[in-house]
C-alpha cells in the first residue's frame, strides 16, 4: 500500500545515465557524482549506493552533514565536500576522511592542525574563482595562497578546482572560453611553482557532454545523472548526437475526494478561481509543504487515468484542487502523477520549470526529504 504521497525512482534510468556519461568521458577520468540536496531530490543514501555499485568513483556533497550521511551508510569511496565548512566542523572533515575545497587560509591552517593531532593528512583541493564570483580564490592570489598551503604539514594538496558560469551555453559571448583559459593558466602557474601533478577538477555534466575534449582529471556530474540537462543547448546537443538520458524520478499521490461544485463556486484561498459552470473537482493531499510550487496554481497539470487535469485555485500547504470534469470515473484513492508518466502522457520537471519560470534543479531539489521513496 503506497503512502498518500510517494516518489518512485527508476534505478535503470540512473544506471543508464551514469553509463552514458562514462562512455562520453572515457575510462581514465574520475567520475564524481553530485549527491547534494538529497541527490537532487532522489534520496542520497540509496542513490549513492546505486552509483557506487555501478561505477561512480567519487561522490560530491555540499556539507559535512551530507558527507557524514554517506559514511554512516557504509560508503567508503572518496567524498568531496564542495560547500562552505565552518571551522567548528573541521574535526568532522578529518574524521570522515573527506576531501574539501579550500579558499581561506585561516580555515586551511586550522584543518592542518586538526589533521596533525589525529596523525592524518587532510586532502584538499584549491578552489579557484575564475569568473563565477562564488567561493574561491581569485586568480591573482592563487600562487601566494598555494605557497601558504604547501607549508601546512597536515594537508595534502591534491587538486585545483573551479566552477564554470556558462559551460552549458553555446552563445555566452565567450565567457566560458575565457574562464577556461584562466583556469588552465592558474593550473600551469601552480605546476611551474612546485605544485605539479594536481588533479584538474572543473567539468560539470554540461561541459562533459558538449566539450568532452577538456582533458580534466575529474568530472563532477550532476543533473545529467538524474536524467535532465541544464540548458536547451545541451538538450539539442544530446538529440543531435543521439545520446539518451532518462528522467529517473516520479512524484505521485492519490485522490482524496471527488465532488461536483456549482457555477460561481470559489475554489481555494483567495477565490482566485471561480467556477464558470458546474464542474467536477478532485482534491489531492499534496501541497507546497511537499515541494509543489504555489505558482502552479491555475496553470499546472497532473495526470489522472492517463489524462491531464488542470490545477485550479491556489495550491495550499497540504492540499491541491484539480479539474476532473473531462475525466470519467475518477474515484477516491486513484493514483495521481505530478511528475512522471501515466498512460501515454508524461509531465517532466522541465515542463514544470518552464511553467513557473525556474529550472529543473529547483523542481527536483525542493521535494520534501521525508516523502517516502521507492527504488524500482
Amino acid at each position: 500500500m503506497k503512502d498518500l504521497i510517494w516518489i518512485e525512482v527508476s534505478k535503470n534510468a540512473v544506471v543508464n545515465n551514469l553509463k552514458q556519461l562514462r562512455r562520453i568521458i572515457g575510462g581514465g577520468v574520475i567520475l564524481s557524482v553530485a549527491v547534494k540536496a538529497n541527490a537532487y531530490g532522489h534520496g542520497i543514501k540509496e542513490i549513492s549506493k546505486l552509483l557506487i555499485k555501478n561505477g561512480a568513483d567519487w561522490l560530491a556533497v555540499n556539507s559535512t552533514e551530507e558527507a557524514e550521511t554517506l559514511r554512516n551508510s557504509g560508503i567508503k569511496k572518496p567524498v568531496l565536500i564542495m560547500g562552505f565548512v565552518q571551522k567548528k566542523d573541521l574535526p568532522k572533515v578529518a574524521d570522515l576522511d573527506a576531501r574539501v575545497f579550500v579558499y581561506d587560509i585561516s580555515t586551511a591552517k586550522k584543518l592542518s592542525r586538526i589533521a596533525l593531532k589525529k596523525n592524518k593528512k587532510a586532502i584538499v583541493h584549491i578552489k579557484a574563482d575564475t569568473g563565477l564570483s562564488r567561493l574561491g580564490v581569485l586568480p591573482d592570489n592563487i600562487l601566494s595562497f598555494a605557497k601558504e598551503l604547501k607549508k601546512l604539514k597536515g594537508l595534502l594538496v591534491e587538486g585545483i578546482a573551479t566552477h564554470f558560469a556558462t559551460d552549458d551555453d553555446g552563445d555566452d559571448g565567450g565567457h566560458f572560453r575565457n574562464q577556461l583559459a584562466i583556469f588552465r593558466n592558474v593550473a600551469k602557474i601552480l605546476s611551474e611553482n612546485g605544485l605539479d601533478n594536481l588533479m584538474i577538477n572543473g567539468s560539470s555534466s554540461a561541459s562533459s557532454i558538449i566539450c568532452n575534449e577538456l582533458g580534466f582529471d575529474i568530472v563532477r556530474a550532476g543533473i545529467a545523472i538524474y536524467g535532465y540537462h541544464s540548458s536547451r543547448y545541451v538538450v539539442k546537443h544530446c538529440k543531435n548526437k543521439k545520446i539518451k538520458f532518462l528522467p529517473a524520478l516520479a512524484l505521485k499521490t492519490k485522490v482524496a475526494q471527488v465532488k461536483e461544485i456549482e457555477k460561481g463556486s470559489c475554489v481555494s484561498y483567495g477565490c482566485e478561481f471561480v467556477s464558470k459552470n458546474k464542474m467536477k473537482i478532485a482534491i489531492l493531499p499534496i501541497g507546497y509543504s511537499d515541494g509543489l510550487d504555489r505558482k502552479l496554481g491555475n496553470i499546472g497539470h497532473v495526470l489522472i487515468k492517463g489524462k491531464k487535469a488542470k490545477i485550479i485555485g491556489r495550491i495550499c500547504m497540504n492540499m491541491t484542487v484539480v479539474d476532473v470534469s473531462g475525466i470519467a470515473d475518477v474515484s477516491s484513492e486513484d493514483e495521481v502523477v505530478l511528475i512522471g508518466k501515466q498512460g501515454g502522457r508524461e509531465i517532466t520537471a522541465d515542463d514544470i520549470a518552464k511553467q513557473i519560470r525556474t529550472i529543473n534543479y529547483e523542481v527536483l531539489a525542493r521535494l520534501r526529504e521525508s516523502i517516502v521513496r521507492y527504488y524500482v
